[in-house]
């Protein structure tokens, strides 16, 4: 996997805490696990937007996509989040376009 994402120091429009309860929820899963930070919510000049996050995994499954909502959810209120995972292969158009300018949380 090319490592072409930004750093994180670039800056992203996340708390600490939001950033961190991410984090959590997805490695308690998978500790392997990578998550990205992608779309609006890596530009600062921007405002509103969802939550975008690119989940490399192997073993992730729906109902582990389920239970990082849920626990973000809990913790910060119900928001619009799209999470897309994939197994490190990159092979998909949509992934091939934003892992780029994806940051890693």
């Amino acid at each position: 996997m090319k490592n072409l994402h930004r750093n994180i120091h670039e800056g992203i429009r996340l708390t600490e805490k939001e950033k961190d309860t991410l984090k959590k929820s997805v490695l308690s899963i998978d500790p392997n696990a990578k998550v990205y930070l992608f779309g609006s919510r890596t530009d600062r000049s921007k405002r509103g937007g969802d939550i975008d996050l690119l989940i490399i995994s192997k073993v992730f499954t729906r109902k582990d996509i389920s239970r990082v909502r849920w626990y973000f959810f809990e913790r910060f209120g119900e928001q619009k989040m799209d999470i897309i995972v994939d197994d490190g292969t990159l092979a998909t158009p949509f992934v091939k376009i934003i892992f780029p300018k994806a940051i890693l949380l």
